[in-house]
C-alpha cells in the first residue's frame, strides 16, 4: 500500500471511532471557555437578619463578589430589587470591573426609609432581594446572570406593666382593685408567661390575681392597630397590718425573650378601726371626765363645813375654861 492509500485508511479508521463515541464523550473533551461569576460571599442559605435599633432604624449590609476566570478583565453593570413588605433602601455599586483571574467583592447597604415606622410590619413576613450582573459589548449583551436573597427584621420583645390606682382607701382587714395594663412596646406578638408580686414594709398586703395573667396575649401596643391588654388585680390588707405606707412591685416575663420588667408603686395602708369597741371606750372616757368633775365641786364646800364645827368648838372651850376661871 503506497503512503497515499496509507493515509486515507487511517483517517477513515479516526472517523468511524470518532463517530461510534457518545456524545458526552466528545462534549467533555471540548474547550470550555473562561467566564465569571456572580455569587453572596455573605452566608445567606437561611436568609440575611438586619440589626434593629432602639430607635427602630434598620443597618445591615450584604457581601457579593464576582468571580472573573478569563484570561482578560470584565466590566458588568449590576442592578438591585428589593421585593418588600418593608420599605427598604439600598446602597450598592452601579458597576464593578474585574480583572482577569480575579474575585472581588462588592457591598450592598440596606436601611430603611426614615419616614415609615418599622413596628408597623410583621417581623414574620421576609423580603427578597435580588441582584443583576449583565455584561454588555457595545449595544449588546453578552451575558447576565441573577442571584436572590431573603432578609429578615429581627422580632423585637418588650413587655411591660402599668398599673392605675385605686381612688379608694385601703384599711386593714379590707380590699381595693387596681388595674394593670400590659403594655407590649416590641414588634411582634407577646405573651405573659409570669407574673408576680413583690411587697416591702408591709408582710401583711398581699396581690390577689396576678395567676390569670399567665398566657394573656398582647398585640403590639400601637402597631399594625394592636391593642394594649388590660386585667384587675387585688389589694388585700389583713387586719393586722398597722397603718405604714407600702411598696408594691408587680412584674411581667415575657414569653417572647424570657426577661421580667416591672413596675412599683405606694399604697397607704389605714389601720383597723373597730367601731363597736372605739365607741365604748368613748362612753367609758366621757363618764370618768364626769365624776372626776363632780367629785371635786363636793370637795371644797365639805371641808369648808367641818372647818367652822372645829373653830367652833374650840371657842366653846376656851369660853368654859375663862368662867371657871
Amino acid at each position: 500500500m503506497n503512503k497515499r492509500g496509507t493515509l486515507f485508511f487511517a483517517f477513515t479508521v479516526l472517523l468511524t471511532v470518532g463517530l461510534s463515541l457518545p456524545p458526552s464523550v466528545i462534549a467533555q473533551d471540548q474547550f470550555e471557555a473562561p467566564s465569571w461569576t456572580l455569587g453572596w460571599s455573605t452566608d445567606m442559605d437561611d436568609g440575611f437578619t438586619v440589626s434593629m435599633e432602639d430607635d427602630w432604624d434598620i443597618e445591615g449590609e450584604i457581601v457579593a463578589y464576582v468571580e472573573n476566570t478569563r484570561m482578560s478583565q470584565v466590566q458588568l453593570e449590576l442592578t438591585y430589587e428589593i421585593n418588600t413588605w418593608v420599605p427598604f433602601t439600598f446602597d450598592g455599586p452601579e458597576s464593578i470591573t474585574v480583572g482577569a483571574g480575579e474575585n472581588k467583592s462588592f457591598t450592598i447597604n440596606i436601611a430603611t426609609d426614615s419616614s415609615v415606622d418599622a413596628r408597623e410590619y410583621n417581623p414574620d413576613n421576609t423580603s427578597t432581594l435580588t441582584i443583576s450582573a449583565n455584561e454588555n459589548v457595545g449595544d449588546t449583551s453578552t451575558g447576565d446572570q441573577e442571584i436572590e436573597g431573603t432578609i429578615h427584621v429581627p422580632k423585637i420583645f418588650n413587655l411591660r406593666p402599668e398599673i392605675t390606682p385605686s381612688n379608694d382607701e385601703l384599711h386593714a382587714g379590707s380590699t381595693v382593685e387596681i388595674s394593670i395594663q400590659m403594655i407590649n412596646l416590641g414588634n411582634a406578638n407577646d405573651a405573659v408567661k409570669e407574673a408576680s408580686a413583690q411587697v416591702r414594709s408591709c408582710p401583711h398586703l398581699t396581690v390577689d390575681g396576678l395567676e390569670a395573667l399567665a398566657n394573656t396575649l398582647v398585640d403590639p401596643t400601637g402597631a399594625r392597630n394592636g391593642k394594649d391588654a388590660t386585667a384587675t388585680l387585688t389589694l388585700v390588707a389583713s387586719e393586722s397590718q398597722p397603718r405604714r405606707s407600702c411598696e408594691v412591685t408587680i412584674s411581667l416575663i415575657s414569653e417572647g425573650d424570657d426577661v421580667g420588667r416591672s413596675t412599683t408603686f405606694d399604697v397607704e395602708v389605714f389601720a383597723y378601726v373597730d367601731d363597736v369597741s372605739s365607741s365604748s371606750t368613748n362612753d367609758g372616757e366621757d363618764d370618768s371626765v364626769d365624776s372626776g368633775l363632780k367629785v371635786e365641786s363636793n370637795t371644797l364646800p365639805g371641808f369648808l363645813a367641818l372647818e367652822a364645827v372645829l373653830i367652833f368648838a374650840t371657842v366653846g372651850v376656851i369660853g368654859r375654861k375663862r368662867s371657871t376661871l
